[in-house]
């Protein structure tokens, strides 16, 4: 586990032991679990930090921003954040560095203290670090699954790209009407897309457009989704306009919902999760990105720059830049960490409706009502590129991962661009205004979806319709029926073809005999 404690040098004197302190009034282990008595901070462990700390990190001087001589300062750790993790004496820094496993070693240039205080302090956190006996616990819930990744590692994964294991393909809601599927995302590195449905999200596997999996969504309607960079975790978000908004981290394996974050008081329309899986970001009618923490789900900063309703945002690849639009022409580029403006991207004049970040997160892409794409370079913050795309008006733009665009909009006609910006082709028109488009997860193709329910599939190469993904599947049971009838249709077709096999083979055959 990576210490957070600050790397300077008043690492060396966190946590300084005064050699030969006894221990006065502390109970030891054993005797404080006689009887059933609970580990607390006031009656066990404040006199360990006491003696063993209070030189360096009382009130008066805090070291490293650490105060121990009292709960609560104990409790909010130092300038690197929290050092106990209430009911997980593993993932607290604090005992890691006593027990010397983690750097910095504490005490400093000296042996660890004794083993007896070193488990008290041990079942402390592990009892939830309470204050008094009177105290009640209030350990944090363990994340569902490990979100925080070294960013060193982002992309591709070590092992098999995630794909859903076991999960039930029976529709949250079977009797969904056709509606506008606002929302598709793409898996980086499996042959996955997501659907956007009514209060559910349908993952097709796209090699066969076969159905693997049902995520519900019960808080309303779906207008985002966004696959993590390693393809492992699936944001969703969404809610019921003018009412409530939620941003939901799904586990694309197990389907379980890791993280919920947002509680807005109104539809999320734009979210994105940050490369390192640490953060989100989201923002919607109320015109205000917001940044929240995966781990705990606590609000980290807000921007309230925007004018009109946010309606796109996305971190760059590298996680250093976070970009949001809005209805109005805003367009801005923000350090991910702080929420400080980097720049303003001048040029649209009304909407912009999606933005995408190239690979090298060096050029960001927008799309816009005014039918334009524009690319930014982000030295200067200036238009590279100006793309005429679709002149009614742009819906959605995607980067490949080798600098191609595919673009939608309200001319109905899905289009591909090369990374300089020229057209390389357009697709099978849709009936009705087109909304969004990613490319699949080998970039051999392009799915796309439209104002009426229709999701369709092309292979880029040829423009030829590779399938199509049903809105509303059916239930399980009338699939199965469905399925039957096919196979029995299948079977009498084969059955009377094989009947008149042998009139042929005769024919064949004499044919054969009377030939030269």
């Amino acid at each position: 586990m990576r210490s957070r404690f600050p790397s300077n040098p008043s690492l060396a004197l966190l946590l300084p032991v005064a050699l030969g302190a006894a221990l006065v009034g502390a109970a030891s282990p054993g005797r404080a679990e006689e009887g059933g008595e609970k580990i607390t901070f006031a009656d066990h462990v404040s006199t360990i930090f006491r003696n063993r700390c209070g030189s360096c990190h009382n009130p008066d001087k805090a070291r490293g921003g650490l105060n121990l001589e009292t709960f609560g300062g104990a409790m909010q750790g130092g300038g690197s954040g929290a050092v106990v993790e209430p009911g997980d004496p593993d993932s607290s820094t604090l005992l890691g560095v006593i027990l010397h496993t983690e750097e910095p070693t504490m005490p400093p240039n000296s042996g660890k203290i004794p083993d007896a205080e070193i488990e008290l302090i041990r079942k402390w956190i592990e009892g939830g670090a309470l204050e008094t006996s009177g105290s009640k616990v209030a350990a944090k819930a363990k994340p569902k699954m490990e979100l925080k990744i070294d960013p060193a590692a982002l992309g591709k994964p070590a092992g098999e790209p995630a794909m859903p294991e076991g999960l039930t393909t029976e529709p949250y809601t079977p009797d969904a009407q056709l509606g506008p599927v606002v929302a598709l995302a793409a898996s980086p590195w499996a042959p996955l897309v997501a659907v956007g449905g009514h209060k559910q999200v349908l993952l097709y596997r796209t090699t066969d457009q076969h159905l693997v999996g049902v995520l519900p969504f019960p808080e309303g309607t779906i207008h985002v989704l966004k696959f993590s960079r390693g393809g492992d975790l699936l944001l969703v978000g969404g809610g019921r306009g003018g009412q409530s908004g939620l941003a939901v981290g799904f586990d694309v394996k197990t389907g379980e919902r890791v993280f919920e974050v947002g509680r807005e008081y109104d539809a999320v329309l734009a979210a994105d999760v940050s490369p390192d899986q640490t953060q989100v970001a989201l923002g919607g009618p109320g015109r205000i990105v917001r940044v929240y923490g995966t781990a705990d789900g606590e609000l980290q900063f807000e921007i309230k720059k925007h004018t009109e309703w946010v309606t796109a945002i996305e971190f760059s690849p590298d996680g250093v830049l976070l970009a949001s639009g809005d209805r109005n022409n805003g367009l801005f580029v923000w350090e991910a960490a702080t929420g400080r403006e980097y720049l303003e991207l001048r040029g649209h004049n009304t909407f912009i409706t999606d933005v995408s970040w190239r690979l090298d997160s060096n050029v960001l892409a927008s799309a816009s009502e005014d039918g334009t794409v524009k690319l930014w370079e982000m030295n200067e913050g200036k238009a590279i590129k100006n793309i005429a795309a679709h002149g009614p008006g742009v819906a959605s733009v995607r980067f490949a991962k080798d600098g191609r665009l595919a673009t939608v909009g309200r001319d109905r006609v899905p289009r591909v661009w090369d990374a300089n910006g020229g057209k390389q082709g357009e697709l099978e028109a849709f009936g009705a205004l087109a909304l969004a488009v990613v490319f699949t997860h080998d970039e051999a193709a392009v799915a796309a979806s439209d104002w009426s329910g229709a999701i369709r599939l092309w292979d880029v190469k040829d423009g030829r319709r590779l399938g199509t993904l049903a809105p509303n599947p059916a239930p399980i049971v009338v699939r199965i029926e469905q399925a039957q009838r096919e196979r029995e249709d299948c079977l009498a077709r084969a059955e009377a073809l094989t009947k008149e096999l042998p009139p042929l083979e005769a024919a064949a055959g004499v044919a054969a005999e009377a030939a030269p």
